[in-house]
């Protein structure tokens, strides 16, 4: 159809429309040069609309939409914004991811160790690391002569390793035990452990229950449980062999620190046997690699006394130091004779009631009157070498030291109580001129009586002689010169010796006057003039066989008043052969 038939179906505005009654349009007039072009575009628009709706059809079906061009409402200045809920559904979405992940392995934790051991795991020795029962079993059997247990606290020590040639240890029952307390849901918290260090065979705690069975599932038949027991029961009865399982104070005093301490005294423990042995079983039956016997506390050793508690220990240790404050030097005529202070008071402590410590005063007692026995010289031997030369030896007398040793006691005892400090005086009945060793002369001047030569000798501090006499002794027999450390008693002059009393007559054997008396042994024995005697007989050393006294030194008239002279009362005489 051409462009001039199309027109002419365009009606004509003039003319009349026909409708169903009748009527006729107006007819169309004929459009204007611009108006003819409109309609033929009019006309092609159909056909183009056709194209573009199959060109959509047919980018649809490629599966790619049409790109619309961005429209834009009234008044926009830019581009639209992404809305929030895009970005919180966003970080939802990689939440759950995260989530999932971690169950995913955490599950797949739980499922390879509910099947395989930790990392670090060691049973008898093997490292089963990630080994699954079978594999882990495997390992053992083929190794397990690496195994021992070693028992250790204090000072005490022992290891078992087994001796048998086959193995002890059951593999696969142990691989099975351990694997079965790994404690799968938690294995997170058990790998980081288990990361950290050596993991044990099974899961203990810090303490040890020793009511709970022993389990010895996991050794073999080759296991002698019986020889397992004695062998360590020796090892602990040659360990408490040296300790005595009292509370005493020899080992309960700590010299370093100076007192008792419940330290010390629990070193004097006894293992106890049956628990120590108990303990290690328990530890042997998980394959543990050794015993640590302080997890055990108070269990592993006998209490003290059998009684005593930690508490009470530390009470009378308490009780015990009070008695140690003392620190004393003892001194006799000046002279340092000994010293008292914690460490000596330590064997006069009685814990006869072991919570509370007393002091012994017979145990002080005894010490006094043996320290005052060693400072005694009264009648004990002394050895000497005499200015001349001569060496000499004598024993008997009442010169020299003489202690008081229930004084000496008591000065000690209160000392202690009141925790004295400095110096104390020993209390003597009797003293010497000088303190020195016991069997030592205690003496310095003195008059040396030699009744083998009959001839005295008074040396002075210094040992220069400053009178000498020959002399006539007593008679041998009954009326000998008595030997011995003796001192002058009085020096008054002239006095009546009187004889015993005669049976017979009732009167004195004797009355001989003299004018200087010199007395040393009580007022019995002395020296004293005797003009009686021949002059001649001074002279010679065995008159006094015949014409002896009846024990005193008989002298010359002038050599008796020139000691008269020169001695004093208290001066040394020692007599001697």
């Amino acid at each position: 159809m051409s462009q001039n038939d199309r027109t002419q179906l365009i009606p004509d505005p003039q003319q009349p429309s026909r409708h169903a009654a009748g009527v006729q349009s107006p007819r169309p007039i004929a459009p204007s040069h611009g108006q003819q072009r409109d309609a033929a575009n009019a006309s092609q628009r159909p056909n183009q609309q056709r194209q573009q709706r199959q060109q959509r059809q047919q980018h649809q079906a490629n599966g790619n939409a049409p790109k619309q061009p961005p429209t834009h409402a009234r008044g926009d200045r830019g581009p639209a914004r992404k809305s929030a809920g895009n970005n919180k559904s966003g970080k939802k979405t990689t939440l759950f991811v995260v989530l999932g992940l971690i169950v995913i392995v955490y599950i797949v934790g739980v499922v390879a160790f509910s099947q395989v051991a930790y990392p670090n795991t060691i049973i008898a020795g093997v490292d089963v690391s990630f080994s699954n029962a079978s594999s882990a079993a495997t390992k053992v059997n083929s190794a397990w002569k690496h195994y021992k247990l070693t028992v250790t606290g204090d000072d005490f020590s022992w290891t078992y390793q087994p001796e048998s040639n086959e193995p002890i240890v059951d593999g696969e029952a142990a691989a099975k035990e351990i694997i079965s307390h790994n404690e799968a849901f938690v294995w997170p918290v058990r790998l980081v452990e288990s990361l950290s260090g050596k993991t044990k065979t099974t899961a203990t705690s810090n303490e040890v229950d020793l009511d709970q069975d022993v389990d010895l599932s996991m050794l073999s038949d080759t296991f002698d449980q019986k020889k397992f027991e004695k062998d360590l029961g020796a090892a602990i009865d040659e360990f408490n062999e040296g300790r005595s399982g009292t509370f005493e104070a020899n080992s309960s005093y700590d010299e370093q620190a100076g007192k008792f301490t419940v330290e010390k005294a629990r070193s004097n423990e006894k293992l106890n046997r049956e628990h120590v042995i108990k303990y290690a079983e328990l530890e042997l039956a998980s394959l543990a690699e050794t015993v640590d016997l302080s997890k055990l506390g108070n269990d592993a050793y006998e209490p003290l006394n059998g009684t005593l508690t930690d508490d009470q220990i530390q009470a009378a240790c308490n009780a015990a130091n009070n008695f140690l404050g003392v620190n004393v030097t003892l001194k006799l005529n000046g002279e340092d004779a000994g010293k008292v202070d914690g460490s000596s008071v330590l064997q006069w402590i009685s814990f006869a009631d072991p919570a509370n410590p007393t002091l012994d005063t017979s145990q002080i007692s005894s010490w006094a009157a043996e320290l005052a026995n060693g400072f005694n010289t009264v009648g004990s031997t002394r050895w000497w070498t005499r200015a001349d030369g001569k060496q000499c030896a004598v024993e008997g007398g009442d010169f020299g030291w003489s202690i008081d040793s229930s004084s000496l006691a008591k000065q000690v005892e209160d000392a202690i109580n009141n925790k004295q400090t400095g110096e104390i005086e020993i209390k003597y009945s009797q003293k010497a001129d000088t303190f020195t060793a016991k069997g030592e002369p205690d003496w310095k001047a003195y008059v040396d009586v030699d009744l083998s030569e009959q001839h005295a000798r008074y040396y002075d501090e210094n040992g220069n002689i400053v009178w000498e006499a020959n002399f006539i002794s007593g008679k041998p027999g009954e009326d000998a010169t008595p030997e011995g450390v003796w001192q002058i008693n009085s020096n008054d002059g002239g006095s009546t010796l009187i004889g015993a009393k005669d049976p017979e007559t009732g009167k004195p054997k004797y009355e001989s006057p003299v004018s200087y008396w010199m007395p040393f042994e009580g007022n019995m024995i002395g020296f004293h003039d005797a003009t009686w005697q021949n002059d001649k007989s001074f002279d010679n050393a065995e008159s006094y066989k015949w014409c002896g006294s009846h024990g005193c030194i008989n002298l010359r008239l002038a050599d008796a008043k020139a000691l008269h002279d020169c001695i004093k009362v208290g001066l040394c005489v020692v007599v001697h052969s």
